[in-house]
């Protein structure tokens, strides 16, 4: 049997028949399948693997329950060769795959618009194992990483839609990034554009002004100078016709 580990949104496993209760029951060796899906092919050692899910242990207990969790994993899974290698740990791809390795996958081959596709909320969202700072960190790390790497996916998406005239299009990417950051001003400067050169000055105007409002609210922060002024000039242009 294959299964399939979802990592962003949140953390789960799913097999033939569907999601597998046995991921709720069980987060620490659900973490220890994140990690090595964050590794893909260089793996991860035994060392590091304790260290980070079993910090808080000593040296000895940390193997064994490294040890007893690999165990757990490969009998529910029934799958004795869930993961290669010995010192160095690697998930078996031909029984697990993750949507964290396809996202890395289809980004490095520079199919942008597929990887956005696979990226379905921030990664490990909602997962916290309070007993193991330093897996807390790695997931922190992780996730602020793979944020960006989101964002400039979505970015260059939007960019290569205004390189094609496609302003209406290019605008659907700069909405994409905005949800996906909200605070992100350069990107909101983006959608003005594309908005502009649409034709569709209410919404270049809707999407600006929500943007800074956001800004005051949840930062405390006056929006970026360059902006306002560009809204100042979109408000003073008169409206023409969406094209």
């Amino acid at each position: 049997m294959t299964y399939t580990l979802r990592t962003f949104g949140g953390l789960g496993l799913t097999g033939a028949t569907g999601p597998l209760p046995f991921a709720d029951r069980h987060r620490k060796p659900m973490a220890l399948l994140a990690m090595l899906a964050g590794a893909g092919e260089r793996g991860l050692s035994r060392e590091k693997l304790a260290a980070y899910l079993w910090s808080e242990s000593d040296t000895e207990r940390a193997r064994g329950g490294l040890k007893q969790t690999l165990y757990i994993l490969r009998k529910e899974l029934s799958a004795e060769e869930l993961f290669l290698g010995s010192a160095e740990l690697r998930l078996n791809p031909a029984i697990l795959q993750s949507d964290l390795g396809e996202f890395e996958r289809l980004a490095a081959a520079g199919e942008e618009e597929r990887a956005v596709g696979v990226y379905a909320g921030h990664f490990l969202d909602g997962v916290h194992l309070s007993d193991a700072p330093e897996f807390e960190r790695w997931a922190d790390e992780q996730r602020e990483r793979l944020a960006r790497r989101m964002s400039a996916l979505l970015e260059r998406l939007a960019l290569m839609a205004s390189g094609r005239h496609d302003p209406r299009a290019a605008a659907e990417w700069w909405i994409r990034l905005i949800e996906h950051d909200p605070f992100d001003t350069h990107a909101v400067t983006g959608l003005l554009h594309a908005f502009l050169e649409a034709g569709d000055r209410p919404r270049a105007l809707k999407y600006a002004e929500r943007h800074m409002a956001l800004l005051r609210k949840e930062l405390d922060l006056t929006p970026d100078p360059e902006l306002r002024k560009l809204v100042e000039q979109v408000r003073a242009k008169p409206a023409s016709p969406p094209s």
